[in-house]
């Protein structure tokens, strides 16, 4: 060491030096080596987003150069610009709550209703997105959370705000049928009635975990 040999990992293991010191990795097997071994640099996780937000941008400015040069030709290319941008929202939100299975679902279900009510629309609106999709995927929703919660024997008020954001949106669904857009609104006065009751239920049973995890969603 004084006279400024570089060691390689069988030096290190045969030295007296702590070995908690030092990360071994970084030392070469070889003998002859005359520096340590770097390990190679990794993409972390902002220089990705980085990386799909640059590509989002790119299909975005071919979609829209394409459909003015193109017009009609190109009409289906605004699907591809949705599809895209809900891509790239789906990584964001995985990066963001990585490690919370639960708000990447509620994430994945408000992004999928409001895919589906726009696709429902510019394709000459049948009325099948506020009809049955929007109050049966409310539903599944609140049973897959409630399945993982169960799951992951996560505490009541650990989950019960996703069920929350099913009941608003839920009650949402009043602006369909009032504005007329929703012309069998079985399916939606039925979810409506079932989170009103849920809703019941937990201010008069629950109200006290139901006011932690309200805390606990704003940080008060």
């Amino acid at each position: 060491m004084c006279e400024g040999k570089i060691l390689n990992k069988q030096d290190v293991l045969r030295s007296q030096l702590d070995k908690t010191m030092y990360d071994l990795d970084d030392f070469s097997e070889d003998s002859e080596a005359p520096y340590p071994t770097l390990p190679e640099r990794k993409i972390n996780g902002v220089t990705f987003v980085r990386i799909c937000t640059f590509l989002l941008a790119v299909i975005i400015v071919m979609g829209l150069s394409l459909q003015y040069l193109f017009g009609d030709m190109f009409t289906w290319f605004g699907m591809v610009i949705l599809g895209s941008i809900v891509v790239w929202l789906d990584i964001l939100a995985i990066m963001r709550y990585r490690y919370n299975v639960l708000k990447v679902l509620a994430v994945e279900v408000l992004v999928a209703i409001i895919v589906d009510y726009y696709i429902d629309k510019v394709t000459g609106f049948y009325g099948w997105s506020v009809v049955f999709m929007i109050p049966f995927c409310l539903v599944g929703h609140s049973i897959v959370t409630w399945i993982i919660a169960k799951f992951m024997k996560l505490r009541f008020e650990e989950y019960i705000i996703y069920i929350v954001f099913d009941a608003i949106l839920a009650f949402s669904q009043a602006y369909f049928i009032w504005n007329g857009e929703n012309t069998l609104p079985y399916a939606a006065v039925f979810v409506m009635a079932a989170f009103a009751i849920a809703l019941a239920a937990l201010f008069l049973f629950r109200f006290r975990e139901l006011r932690s995890a309200t805390h606990r969603l704003f940080n008060v």
